[in-house]
């Protein structure tokens, strides 16, 4: 592996995490009640439909002399951020885990892509040959895990895991990483205050042990 494109990983930006809850204004000045047409644009729905969820009480308002509703804006703020929190929740439990995992070694790469396609995951796995395509491939389709088998020479090793490390600290939401190596020694000599999402164990990698990763991926998933 070519020791410039490792070290480009520092370049790489991680992906924003997804923007927090909507706030309230604080502006006193501010109108604190919207017309059902206002609350319509602001929530993007029929003003048919926000009659029926003031109807229902999901959203507060009231009703001036002359008939014309007023919703409240705190409660259509709320209800937007019940509404997103639904969607972030379904997200979640519909889209499948994607989980890198880098083999060097030619004929156990074949053995592990042969075995994946028998099991039955609701995991999305993708398999790289070289660690640096790996690396580079975090800049445009980052996993949210990722398992490497370290077959390089040692020093090569160390620089994989000091990437990842400096990836890592770079971004918001650390990558969980599993660096499996056969070097003896070298899990105590790189992961002395490493972060505890990147993880290095001795070797060598076989289906079982991917098996039974992918197994606690899922069921960490289902939490």
């Amino acid at each position: 592996m070519s020791e410039d494109h490792t070290m480009s990983i520092e370049e790489i930006i991680p992906s924003p995490e997804s923007q927090p809850a909507l706030k309230r204004k604080s502006d006193m000045n501010a109108p604190q009640f919207l017309s059902t047409a206002e609350a319509a644009r602001m929530l993007g729905l029929s003003t048919t439909l926000v009659q029926t969820l003031v109807d229902q009480g999901d959203l507060k308002g009231w009703k001036t002399r002359g008939g014309h509703r007023r919703i409240s804006i705190d409660s259509i703020l709320d209800y937007q951020n019940a509404s997103r929190s639904v969607l972030g929740n379904y997200a979640k439990a519909t889209i499948r885990p994607r989980v890198t995992v880098v083999v060097e070694t030619p004929a156990l790469l074949s053995d592990l892509i042969k075995d994946y396609s028998l099991w039955d995951f609701a995991v999305d796995v993708t398999f790289f040959d070289s660690v640096t395509e790996a690396l580079l491939e975090l800049s445009s389709k980052r996993p949210d895990m990722m398992v490497v088998e370290m077959s390089m020479p040692r020093a090569q090793q160390e620089k994989t895991f000091q990437a990842l490390e400096n990836f890592n600290q770079r971004g918001r939401a650390p990558l969980s990483v599993v660096l499996i190596s056969q070097e003896k020694g070298l899990s105590s000599a790189i992961q002395a205050g490493a972060p505890s999402t990147i993880q290095v164990i001795s070797g060598p990698l076989n289906p079982l042990w991917l098996h039974a990763y992918l197994t606690g991926v899922v069921a960490s998933c289902r939490n």
